[in-house]
């Protein structure tokens, strides 16, 4: 449902719900609905591809929940969607031009050439549409982390309209969150779905590099089909009556990875023949509100990385990595850990086991 009389109020940073009167945010007086009471939103400026800087509103991702070892739910209202092993970006549509967000509200349009030609010309939209999924590189069999994130570090538009004839992108599209202009965040996932189709249908999406995410009924049957090919990261399964509930992790949607694979915090390195040698790594404490140390990873990295590594470090910008690892000691550390890429998509709040 579309709470009308109710406009954005500033409330911790984020444009929350409250009731107004006389003032209503410039995105309402562009035809823009106001958020519903499950979205938290505030507005930011971006850039698409017609050159056109926009003024929209930004979503905080709803999150799902670590599956871990627990049995998968069961019933006619739970579905599992493939994890592609890639980013989270929100892709915007409007008037015949399109813009691609990554969850920490960073504009990736200008370095995502493949996703920008056909696309908006091909999607038939009336007004603003929001849709979320997932950005990855497929190499023909399986989606790759590594190098996807060779091509999303890129900033030379130039330099990634060239790597894209080598490491083309894909956007997987999972959920949609505003549809010409009026949210439908609060309509049941199933809702959701039957819209998503609507607007992303095969005719619209032949010979363009947006592919709907693969789902399924029978949940135990895609794990164990996608855990022996091996061409996903894991699954996402949903409940089909969930609305979408911005900046949360929700129980109605469930992870389970088949990889094991981390976001952590470089906290600090040490010396070695190549500048860096071990890098220290730690991961956010949702009790504790602190990173605790998990362990340090020496391999994984180009020696091309290195000096701007090494920059970031001594300059005390937070540095992020995407690890790949055995197992788990006792104690909580990563048992023979790897270096997948380093990424600027996440905040330490996000780093995880």
């Amino acid at each position: 449902m579309i709470r009308k009389g109710l406009g954005y109020g500033k409330g911790k940073g984020y444009y929350n719900l409250v009731p107004i009167d006389h003032h209503i945010h410039s995105l309402s007086a562009k035809g823009i609905s106001l958020s519903p009471i499950s979205i938290s939103v505030k507005p930011m400026k971006a850039k698409f591809s017609d050159g056109v800087v926009r003024e929209v509103p930004f979503v905080e991702a709803m999150r799902p929940v670590d599956l871990e070892n627990r049995q998968p739910p069961q019933g006619a209202e739970w579905i599992s969607e493939e994890k592609k092993d890639g980013s989270l970006a929100f892709q915007y549509l409007d008037d015949g031009a399109v813009a691609y967000i990554n969850r920490r509200g960073n504009n990736k349009t200008a370095v995502y050439p493949e996703l920008t030609d056909k696309e908006p010309k091909q999607i038939k939209t009336k007004g603003l549409t929001i849709s979320q999924g997932e950005i990855y590189a497929y190499d023909g069999r399986t989606d790759k982390f590594e190098k996807f994130l060779s091509r999303d570090l890129l900033q030379d538009p130039i330099e990634a309209k060239r790597r894209m004839e080598t490491i083309p992108l894909t956007y997987g599209v999972f959920d949609i969150l505003m549809k010409d202009g009026e949210w439908v965040t609060d309509k049941p996932l199933s809702e959701r779905k039957k819209i998503l189709d609507q607007t992303f249908n095969e005719n619209v999406l032949k010979d363009i590099k947006i592919k709907p995410i693969g789902i399924a009924k029978d949940i135990p049957a895609q794990i164990k089909d996608l855990e022996k090919t091996g061409t996903a990261e894991g699954v996402v399964i949903k409940n089909m009556n969930s609305r979408y509930v911005s900046g949360k992790s929700h129980y109605n949607w469930l992870k389970k990875k088949f990889k094991h694979t981390a976001d952590v915090v470089i906290t600090g390195y040490e010396s070695g023949k190549r500048a860096i040698g071990n890098m220290q790594m730690g991961v956010y404490d949702k009790k504790t509100g602190k990173v605790n140390y998990v362990g340090s990873v020496g391999t994984g990295f180009k020696l091309i990385e290195i000096p701007n590594l090494k920059k970031k470090l001594d300059s005390g910008k937070q540095v992020f990595a995407t690890i790949e690892y055995r197992n788990l000691t006792k104690a909580g550390k990563f048992r023979m850990p790897s270096v997948l890429g380093f990424r600027d998509d996440i905040s330490v709040k996000d780093t995880h086991i």
